[in-house]
């Protein structure tokens, strides 16, 4: 001790060395004290410890133990959120099989030239017949105004619907995105039009939400984005319009991808590397169950804006993470990597403590090698 603070009056770096039940272990690099040019220089070191995290440090605080299981548990759950909301899509935007352009008195001959005519009658007198496909999806047939007689062979117009379009029965939702607002016909582009918002927004937020990910950390950026995403989801509920609900699915589309990308990457950092493709598997059967739920959910809630509310509320129980920390800590790994040691150190020994291992640490100098120009090198050794 007495040597290091002679070789290094100005700066000194401090490890933290672990014993686990009074055996002797790694020395993790864990807090410095109040050092300007080490303070500067922490980068190089933190990079060479998260190297070595997975082989000496993880171990030593229980590996992939109890705790770590648990919040792998809880890391699994905003997948299922993010499933129910990024597939009812599909059921939002069904086109149901058959529909046809509602009849207008307007372009029909008059009353008493028709006589009493069954539905169907009624129907090939007012929608054209198409050979193959049933009735004409987009148009009606218009009879001359000044008609004194009717007979099947009287020329008749073409004319697009006037009066909107009638349904059949759709499978799912009785009433979605399509048959509210007839996006049918002439108004079909606005159905890829949404799936298009959609996924840009959920590709705008792999980019943007992934950086500040790596910014903010991954409980910070899970906890915004899942509130920012159940309040889009409500918004989306409550919009009117068929211009204002592909906005807002844009806006939560990238939200989602925040909840998505935070959640796999803390999920990962948690994992030892023999675990990791096992819980990445599991959290896709998370996605395929919130999958298979979706056609029941359609067909109880029969109205677009209830789906759009029973997807939400996934996101909304997310927030009591907010609450209970310990369901979804930040990553040890990424506050190293960001030279917060002294919630490194915290986040370590509360791994360690919930994997019920036997820890106490204590402050050792570390073996510091100073160059010419002030760099301070720090090794990681039992």
């Amino acid at each position: 001790m007495n040597r290091l603070a002679q070789m290094n009056q100005t700066s000194m770096c401090y490890l933290v060395s672990v014993s686990v039940c009074g055996q002797p272990s790694v020395s993790s690099f864990l807090s410095t004290s109040g050092c300007n040019v080490c303070e500067k220089q922490l980068f190089p070191s933190i990079r060479i410890l998260v190297m070595e995290f997975e082989t000496k440090i993880y171990p030593q605080i229980g590996g992939y133990g109890r705790y770590n299981r648990i919040i792998t548990l809880f890391s699994w759950f905003p997948n299922f959120a993010v499933s129910l909301n990024l597939f009812s899509d599909v059921f939002f935007t069904l086109i149901p099989e058959s529909y046809h352009c509602k009849p207008d008195l307007a372009l029909l001959p008059p009353s008493s030239l028709l006589g009493n005519l069954s539905r169907q009658a009624y129907l090939n007198l007012t929608v054209p017949w198409l050979k193959g496909s049933g009735f004409s999806h987009c148009e009606l047939y218009k009879y001359p105004l000044n008609m004194s007689n009717y007979t099947e062979s009287v020329p008749r117009d073409v004319v697009p619907c006037t009066r909107g379009w009638e349904y059949g029965k759709p499978a799912g939702l009785q009433n979605n995105l399509v048959t509210e607002w007839d996006l049918v016909c002439a108004n079909y582009w606005k159905i890829p039009l949404q799936h298009i918002c959609f996924m840009t927004g959920w590709t705008l937020g792999y980019i943007l939400l992934g950086t500040i990910c790596d910014w903010l950390g991954r409980r910070c950026v899970l906890l915004l984005s899942v509130l920012l995403s159940g309040l889009l989801g409500i918004m989306s509920c409550l919009s009117n319009s068929p211009s204002a609900f592909p906005f807002f699915r844009l806006c939560q589309g990238s939200t989602l991808a925040g909840v998505f990308l935070s959640s796999y990457i803390a999920r990962l950092e948690w994992c030892d590397p023999p675990h990791r493709l096992m819980v990445s598997m599991v959290s896709g059967f998370f996605a395929v169950f919130a999958e298979l739920l979706l056609p029941g959910f359609a067909v109880l809630c029969r109205d677009w804006p209830v789906l759009q509310a029973v997807a939400t509320l996934p996101l909304l129980l997310l927030l009591s993470y907010w609450c209970c920390a310990s369901v979804f800590p930040e990553s040890p790994r990424w506050l190293m990597a960001t030279s917060q040691i002294r919630q490194a150190k915290k986040c370590l020994q509360s791994f360690s403590a919930r994997n019920g291992m036997c820890v106490s640490d204590e402050l050792y100098p570390a073996e510091t090698l100073l160059s010419g120009k002030n760099l301070c090198l720090t090794h990681i050794s039992y």
